[in-house]
């Protein structure tokens, strides 16, 4: 995950402002109530040319008649998917060899077989000349979670060990990306956007979505699509019809998350062109998400509380971590918060946090490895009044909702879980939302489970919330072929979270005998889950000297921490870790640049208050005078010392709880061997 949006370094009084990153995205939670068509996404990874030759293996003009293999598209007339060469709208990967374009298909296969949509197709090739004949082909979460700028994001991590020996196919959902039509619709998340941040009264929340879909809907009949054929049946046709256009016989299929789903219809419908299938973070077809009961959430938050309770630094660190946990919902639920959170430059969301809202939070933070680290940190900082984290936690769910494509989000939602239960079962209005969108039912038989001696292999994460280890277990009953493997310190999508190449040697193996049992060497010697602590001002830490070239200083800097511009390092040792220090130089007075920092640090956000000094220090024949300030709530150390014609700085920000440790282990250190280097 990319830290970046918190670890942004301070420029010099000489240097401008770096711009705020996005933070990557994670996976939109399964919710109950009146916003449920925009937060029960459970999106795979949560995570971009010129046209190349094609190889012999991918034939752009193959055109084969649909045969009536499954229950739902039974007795349909035949028609031809073909490939359709054309530009790479996204940046290919460095060294990567990609050929991409569009396999058009019917959108309604029900209906008429002329009027077709585009799926955009990427085929990253592979660097073994000739590949294999059988492909991997991904299929993609959400529903509605766009699956190409998801290559790029995780080319070197997921991709490019996996094409040693066979293309790694990747296709945009209908109605996802850069498929053709579109069917994103702002409407509805700007109306969740405000519906979240307590705009919208409990009485107009119904008329508010009503209108927002309606919105949509008209857009999208304008349009000439239809969001009644935008269902899982269709999208593995759309799969099984990619498969023939591009020429091959069979694939192994790869699908995180939703996009198991659409698997299990490719395995169950067209068997005849699944030599294995990868799946991840299953969805089994016949489970009901929105039937889920709460139990499977508190399993997996009580897994947390013991891990940490096993761990000995974790223990030491945050005793009692479930009670406090309770003394944190309780606190909330009798005061609640207001927070902040910074999106990205420009959105924010102003929200009021509950006992249940913090519980979500944490929820949605289970999803991801690097997250689930910092939650009994997350737990104890709100209890003692620091929300830093809990602030920059709150803006997850808004990061997917950006790549979700909300048309085809709703209808395979509304068509695969609502329709699929009974109206009793649900929030009438949720029903007649999904109603009002007009999608068909499913049919008798559509909702059966896959039964398959296909060779499968199943991964799950521990911390899952959202698609437990309970679902995998139950797919694999259905499986008379299948591997499971629980990586025990993952959430949501483990074999994608490029955390460990543990799934990727797994897959690997799988792949080239999909019949023998895996060696799980790799995942029995996983460590513990390494939450975060804070620093130990008990434990020194290793420093390494280095010359900052760009303002000829000499100094030493902790082991690992990692430069970024601007003589700033960051710690960079988890989600959300805001440490870092800098160390830089300027033809300034230390008045002129205590002041610049006020209205300057952080991208113009500035500190909370103007430096205040409090102390001096002698080392290398410099005289440091200390300053401290704060930075949304963040502490942070400035020291200036006279040198020359220039001014040195040092500045140091960090966490409340680890303050007063790395105050003397680095803040202090870092001054003590900070020098011109002219």
């Amino acid at each position: 995950m990319n830290n970046s949006s918190v670890n942004q370094e301070p420029a010099s009084p000489n240097n401008p402002e770096k711009p705020d990153k996005k933070a990557d995205t994670l996976f939109i939670s399964v919710s109950v109530g009146i916003t449920l068509l925009v937060c029960v996404a459970i999106t795979g990874f949560a995570l971009r040319g010129r046209i190349s030759n094609l190889k012999n293996s991918v034939n752009p003009a193959v055109s084969i008649p649909t045969t009536s293999i499954n229950v739902t598209l039974e007795s349909k007339p035949s028609y031809s998917s073909v490939f359709e060469p054309g530009a790479c709208n996204f940046k290919v990967p460095d060294q990567a060899n990609v050929t991409c374009g569009f396999v058009i298909v019917p959108e309604d296969r029900s209906g008429d077989m002329k009027d077709t949509i585009k799926l955009a197709v990427a085929i990253y090739h592979s660097t073994n000349n000739p590949p294999k004949a059988d492909p991997i082909l991904y299929l993609q979460g959400g529903p509605g979670g766009t699956a190409i700028d998801w290559s790029v994001d995780v080319y070197q991590s997921v991709i490019m060990p996996l094409i040693v020996d066979r293309d790694f196919v990747v296709l945009d959902p209908r109605g996802v990306g850069y498929s053709k039509p579109s069917l994103d619709c702002n409407e509805i998340k700007n109306t969740y956007l405000s519906d979240i941040q307590g705009r919208i009264t409990s009485d107009q929340r119904a008329s508010y979505y009503e209108g927002a879909l309606l919105a949509c809907k008209n857009a999208f009949a304008n349009s000439g699509a239809n969001p009644s054929a935008y269902t899982s049946v269709e999208m593995a046709a759309d799969a099984r019809d990619t498969l023939v256009a591009l020429g091959y016989q069979q694939a192994n299929l790869y699908g995180i998350s939703y996009g198991t789903r659409i698997a299990q219809f490719l395995m169950r419908d067209y068997p005849e062109v699944v030599h294995t299938a990868i799946l991840d973070s299953v969805v089994p077809i016949e489970t009901k998400l929105l039937d889920q009961e709460i139990t499977v959430q508190n399993q997996v938050l009580q897994a947390l509380f013991k891990d940490c309770k096993a761990e000995p630094a974790c223990s030491a660190a945050y005793p009692d971590l479930e009670a406090v946990y309770g003394d944190v919902i309780s606190q909330l639920n009798t005061q609640p918060v207001k927070i902040h959170s910074i999106v990205d430059q420009n959105r924010a969301l102003d929200m009021t946090v509950d006992g249940p809202a913090f519980r979500n939070v944490l929820i949605w933070m289970l999803r991801d490895s690097q997250t689930i680290t910092v939650i009994p940190q997350m737990i104890y900082q709100t209890y003692n009044g620091d929300l830093a984290l809990l602030t920059l936690a709150n803006a997850l769910p808004i990061y997917t909702l950006d790549t979700i494509s909300m048309g085809s989000y709703i209808s395979v939602n509304c068509h695969d879980q609502v329709f699929a239960m009974s109206a009793e079962k649900l929030d009438k209005t949720i029903y007649d939302l999904c109603q009002l969108w007009q999608v068909k039912q499913p049919l008798q038989g559509e909702n059966d489970p896959v039964n398959s001696e296909i060779p499968t292999l199943i991964f799950a994460g521990k911390y899952d919330s959202v698609t437990p280890v309970s679902f995998a277990d139950q797919l694999a009953g259905h499986l008379g072929h299948s591997q499971l493997v629980v990586i025990p310190n993952q959430g949501h999508a483990p074999s994608s979270s490029g955390t460990s190449d543990c799934p990727t040697k797994l897959i690997l193996t799988f792949l080239s005998d999909p019949n023998a049992p895996l060696d799980l060497t790799c995942v029995t010697e996983t460590g513990a889950t390494g939450f975060v602590v804070p620093a130990d001002p008990k434990i020194p830490l290793a420093f390494e000297s280095t010359t900052i070239a760009q303002y000829q200083i000499a100094t030493r800097i902790p082991a690992k921490w990692i430069a970024a511009d601007f003589g700033f390092y960051n710690r960079n040792g988890a989600y959300g870790d805001i440490t870092q220090v800098g160390i830089q130089r300027a033809a300034v007075s230390e008045s002129q640049w205590a002041t610049w920092l006020s209205t300057n640090f952080r991208g113009n956000q500035g500190l909370d208050q103007v430096p205040v000094k409090y102390g001096e220090r002698q080392a290398n024949g410099l005289k440091w005078s200390i300053y401290r300030s704060e930075a949304h709530g963040f502490p942070v150390e400035i020291a200036f010392a006279k040198s020359n014609n220039d001014t040195l700085m040092v500045l140091m920000i960090s966490n409340k709880d680890e303050h007063d440790a790395l105050y003397d282990l680095v803040f202090l250190t870092v001054i003590d061997s900070t020098r011109s280097s002219k």
